[in-house]
């Protein structure tokens, strides 16, 4: 019994490779054009290039003690967060910042070419752009470090790089002004909460709380450093990263080899079922005769 199981599986494979050879001249055909046809698409592929920068939040010295921070939350003042992550990347991955650095160094027309948003609005033009800035622009945080990344992917070497400057600048810009407007606000309120208490205690307090609010506003203004540091500045990219040709050439020939073998044994299958049905047809004509 088990010289019959393996005489048969024997022929199994021998059948198998009787196809192979068979169909050979169409598994190699398709797998040589298949494989030239990718490596040319490969060569007149725009390459792309990225910069990177890495960046980290800046911790800021609140200076708050148990009751200042009661009476700030008493008073419904909004602390400025300490090394926010969550906003950073937030803000990195926002349409407002992404529209500034468009707008900033005119990136429609380097995204698109002419005929591309011949019918289209500016409106229609913009979010083509923000869309486009979407997908090649990648924010990554690094949990384990406490960094973020931030990347950019361009045919142009040196504008990718100035790209990912100018958000950065853009994230400072935005950071620092909202400090301000916040640290302004709050200061505004604590002054006429002052005004409206005897208390020498909950006015020592607030006085604190308007030297904490007027800090944070000059740290603000400085802007450098203020939100985060920048760990590793972006730089003009000497390697493209796509596209990878090896990689598309190595994927193309492996699909078609594949493909072909495939297409091998199912040109077998309809070759061997045309000539069934070819038989069952004599069959039933040779059986009409001796009937009649």
């Amino acid at each position: 019994m088990a010289d019959q199981t393996y005489y048969e599986d024997e022929i199994d494979l021998a059948d198998l490779l009787r196809v192979l050879l068979k169909r050979k001249k169409i598994i190699l055909g398709l797998v040589f054009f298949g494989t030239l046809l990718t490596a040319v698409i490969s060569l007149i592929m725009t390459p792309i290039y990225q910069s990177k920068a890495v960046i980290a939040p800046v911790q800021q010295q609140q200076g708050l003690g148990g009751a200042g921070a009661m009476l700030a939350a008493q008073f419904g003042i909004s602390m400025p967060p300490s090394g926010n992550v969550a906003e950073l990347v937030s803000l990195l991955k926002s349409n407002v910042l992404r529209e500034k650095v468009i707008k900033r160094l005119d990136l429609i027309g380097g995204f698109f070419k002419p005929e591309d948003l011949k019918d289209k609005t500016d409106f229609e033009k913009l979010w083509e752009a923000l869309r486009y800035m979407e997908k090649a622009m990648k924010v990554d945080f690094k949990t384990k470090d406490n960094i973020v990344e931030v990347s950019m992917e361009f045919k142009d070497p040196e504008m990718a790089k100035k790209i990912v400057d100018v958000m950065l600048e853009e994230l400072q810009n935005h950071m620092s002004k909202e400090a301000k407007r916040v640290a302004e606000t709050n200061r505004r309120y604590l002054e006429e909460a002052l005004s409206s208490t005897s208390d020498p205690f909950i006015k020592s307090n607030i006085y604190n709380l308007i030297a904490q609010q007027i800090q944070q506003g000059m740290l603000a203004e400085a802007k450098e450093n203020f939100a985060f540091k920048i760990i590793d500045p972006p730089k003009v990219p000497d390697k493209k990263v796509k596209p990878k040709r090896r990689v598309m050439v190595m994927v193309a020939f492996v699909t078609t080899l594949f493909g072909g073998i495939f297409l091998a044994f199912f040109m077998e299958y309809l070759q061997g079922l045309k000539t069934r049905l070819k038989q069952d047809k004599t069959h039933v004509k040779q059986e009409g005769a001796y009937e009649a």
